[in-house]
């Protein structure tokens, strides 16, 4: 299936995945993000983690694609590799030749979808005729612009804005993320010189790509506010797909500073209404289980935030990290080795480490030096880890820390007390064995705590708003008493 981004390749094909008969159909129906990077072995091990609800623990291909085909065999499926890009094609095609391999052993009926935007990928791997969405038609496309625009089908009864509407429209080529983002920005400002300004953008006449993001993105993206577009811009460090929750994001947004104080409310609920702002102008579409960025406007996002924002997926990506990155996500995978790690104290401008499931066994080690060297970190999110190395309390401004994964936290070192800028404490899937640290109520910027059997938001009690740990309510001051120091 192709056609220009936006278009609605990965709408239409999510429908086809919740039609009942499509579902009695196939045993199972496997969904991978695919993008720009084509990578055999971590798309295999998407497959096998979607297919057994586990995560594939063998280290090289060929055990991998062995183990695809075992679980595979006689099985009728139905694969989904949406936004396949040309990279797929890469080695004269072998590349995408490997990765098909293992899929010889389904049952017959088995089939695969693939989007893309493509052409070359298209005649590439099709093995049919391909399907080609082509733009809305002009009448029913107009009435959709007009319900994102006005919020119904008529004009507002202005006949200047209908006007320069009807000249917008034939340039968002039949899109309707393109007349959602551009419609609802418009009606933001219901003035005719503000759309007039839209319609006579030099944006309009820039040559581009079916593959190239659209020029009504680019003027959506231009149009928001400051405070919005440094929020936006940030959401290119996660991956195409990846669900966003309101809350966190907005906790991770006040932490980077990208948040401005409004008088006594806390600002985190500030956060959370720039996310919803972000909602109402289409940047974020609710899905099942949070948010997702289309894939179009991801591209957006990493185009206007190329030299802050980096995501390593592969060995070969730590020679592409820009050298004043700031933001950086670092996906799961088992070939990163020590020295990898320890690459990135390097990059001293970082204030934003994500990490997935990373040498679990030398974090510590790891860890240790990056809270040496990357002294400006403000967010830091890990996978389990045992202790804390003493040198966190290097991260003097760190405000939001996460422990993801399940684990013994055995100790919390002294220094942590250090880090008097903590607003946000998550380990909800740790046990903290042990006594915190006696000064730990001197982080009074601390908002929230959660670690298994404890959780702690200074925000929940009545009427007394962002308060420091000092001011918790009885109940969590009972639960904290044995191991924390809390003032009277």
């Amino acid at each position: 299936m192709d056609g220009i981004g936006g278009v609605g390749k990965t709408t239409l094909a999510q429908h086809i995945c919740s039609h009942q008969r499509v579902r009695s159909h196939f045993k199972k129906i496997i969904w991978i993000c695919v993008s720009d990077d084509f990578d055999v072995k971590r798309l295999t091990k998407e497959v096998i983690q979607s297919f057994t609800g586990k995560e594939a623990t063998a280290d090289n291909l060929d055990s991998l694609q062995h183990a695809l085909s075992n679980h595979l065999s006689n099985k009728r499926l139905l694969i989904v590799l949406d936004d396949v890009w040309d990279d797929a094609l890469k080695e004269s095609g072998q590349c995408w030749k490997r990765f098909c391999a293992p899929f010889r052993s389904v049952q017959e009926g088995s089939a695969m979808l693939v989007t893309t935007r493509c052409p070359n990928v298209r005649d590439g791997v099709r093995t049919m005729e391909p399907v080609r969405l082509d733009g809305l038609d002009e009448d029913i496309f107009w009435n959709f612009f007009k319900l994102c625009a006005f919020g119904s089908e008529e004009s507002n009864n202005d006949p200047d804005l209908e006007g320069i509407g009807r000249r917008i429209l034939p340039k968002l080529k039949g899109s309707p993320l393109a007349a959602k983002t551009l419609g609802r920005m418009l009606s933001m400002d219901l003035q005719a010189s503000h759309w007039n300004s839209i319609l006579e953008s030099e944006l309009w006449e820039l040559k581009q790509k079916e593959t190239e993001i659209l020029p009504a993105l680019r003027l959506s993206y231009m149009y928001l506010p400051f405070y919005l577009k440094q929020c936006f811009a940030f959401c290119a460090m996660y991956p195409k797909d990846y669900k966003f929750e309101k809350t966190c994001l907005a906790e991770i947004w006040a932490a980077e500073g990208f948040v401005e104080p409004q008088g006594g409310v806390r600002i985190q609920d500030i956060g959370s209404q720039y996310f919803e702002d972000l909602v109402a102008r289409s940047f974020f579409q609710k899905v099942n289980g949070g948010y997702v960025i289309h894939d179009l406007l991801h591209d957006m996002a990493q185009k206007v935030s190329e030299h802050d924002c980096f995501i390593l997926r592969n060995k070969t990506d730590f020679d592409k990290v820009p050298q004043n990155v700031r933001h950086l996500y670092v996906l799961h995978n088992i070939d990163f080795d020590e020295s990898n790690l320890l690459s990135l104290c390097n990059y001293t401008k970082l204030r934003t480490l994500i990490c997935n499931n990373i040498l679990r066994s030398r974090l510590l080690f790891v860890m240790d030096h990056w809270c040496t060297k990357l002294t400006r970190m403000r967010v830091f999110c890990c996978p389990a880890i045992s202790e804390l190395p003493y040198s966190i309390g290097n991260w003097k401004h760190l405000r939001y820390l996460e422990i993801t994964g399940r684990c013994m936290l055995k100790r919390i070192p002294s220094t942590f007390c250090w880090l008097y800028n903590m607003q946000i404490l998550y380990a909800k899937k740790c046990t903290v064995l042990g006594n915190l640290p006696g000064d730990f109520g001197k982080l009074t910027s601390l908002q929230k705590f959660e670690s298994r059997g404890v959780s702690v938001d200074s925000a929940n009690q009545e009427g007394q708003g962002i308060k420091p740990i000092k001011n918790l309510n009885q109940r969590i001051r009972n639960i904290l008493k044995p191991q924390v120091s809390i003032p009277p």
